[in-house]
C-alpha cells in the first residue's frame, strides 16, 4: 500500500467510514474527486469530510505555523500577505471559469427546444 493509500485509509477509519457500491460511487462524483481530475488529472485525492470553513482555516494555520516557525512571526505576517494577494487572483480566475462553463454548459443543454438531448 503506497503512502496515498495508507493516507486515504487512515482518514477512513479516523471518521469510521466503510466504502460500500453506493458510497464508492458518490466519492467518485464527488466535487473535490471531480476538481482534482480537472485540475491536474489525477483521482488521488483524499476527501474532506470538514466544511469549508475547516479546510480553509486548517489549511492556513499550517501555513502560518510553518511560516513562523522558519521566518518568525513579523515576516511570516509578510510572506502570508503576499500569498494572500496572489491566491485572491487565482480564486477570481477560477471562479470566473467556473462561471463560465457553468453558463456555457447551461446553453448547450438547453438551446434545443426540439429534444431533451
Amino acid at each position: 500500500m503506497d503512502e496515498f493509500e495508507k493516507h486515504k485509509e487512515e482518514e477512513r477509519i479516523r471518521r469510521g467510514y466503510t466504502e460500500s457500491y453506493l458510497s464508492a460511487m458518490t466519492r467518485r462524483l464527488n466535487l473535490q474527486m471531480i476538481g482534482s481530475f480537472i485540475r491536474d488529472g489525477s483521482d488521488k485525492v483524499s476527501i474532506s469530510y470538514d466544511s469549508f470553513n475547516q479546510r480553509e482555516a486548517d489549511a492556513y494555520s499550517k501555513l502560518e505555523n510553518r511560516l513562523t516557525e522558519k521566518y518568525g512571526k513579523k515576516e511570516a505576517d509578510e510572506i502570508i500577505t503576499h500569498v494572500n494577494e496572489y491566491s485572491f487572483v487565482v480564486e477570481e480566475i477560477y471562479f470566473s471559469l467556473g462561471m463560465k462553463t457553468g453558463a456555457t454548459l447551461h446553453c448547450k443543454l438547453t438551446d434545443n427546444f426540439e429534444t431533451d438531448i
